[in-house]
């Protein structure tokens, strides 16, 4: 296995994926501010084969709603066509049935996570392929998605397969 590096974590946008108590997806991005979770940090190829799959392969299982409270958590929208830009990748994650979402601009231990898009239709991990699903359940959160608007960074640092 090719480990991502400390250095590649700070410096790339990565996706990441977990599942909830309910067996649900969520989708998380780290714009270079966050620290990935172990399974995802130590195994590069499968992390980049999950985000090429949910990009390239995975159907849209329906349309998304924006959670309110988004356009504060982001910062706002100053300038016209500013919040579909910021809602894009978000919005593809959710229709494909994600819980989307994006990392607060904190840097250090005190940022997080908030909640973006949710999926009117979400996807289960047994829609899954097997191999995505054995990759995406390394990374097992003791919540649900649907109940979680913020996620602080030192939780998802947690979240593990239980063996």
């Amino acid at each position: 296995m090719n480990e991502i590096t400390t250095s590649e974590e700070f410096t790339r946008d990565w996706d990441w994926y977990a599942c909830d108590q309910e067996g649900h997806i969520g989708h998380f991005t780290t714009a270079g501010l966050r620290c990935l979770p172990k399974a995802v940090k130590e195994d590069r190829a499968a992390a980049e084969r999950v985000v090429n799959f949910f990009l390239n392969d995975a159907s849209e299982t329906g349309n998304f709603i924006v959670r309110p409270g988004v356009e504060t958590d982001a910062g706002g929208w100053d300038k016209p066509g500013a919040r579909d830009r910021y809602l894009k990748s978000f919005a593809e994650m959710a229709r494909k049935g994600m819980f989307s979402y994006n990392t607060q601009m904190i840097h250090g231990s005190r940022g997080g996570y908030y909640l973006v898009a949710i999926p009117e239709h979400p996807m289960h991990i047994a829609d899954l392929p097997l191999e995505i699903a054995r990759l995406v359940r390394r990374v097992r959160a003791p919540l649900l998605f649907a109940n979680t608007d913020h996620i602080a960074e030192a939780d998802t640092l947690l979240w593990e397969r239980p063996e």
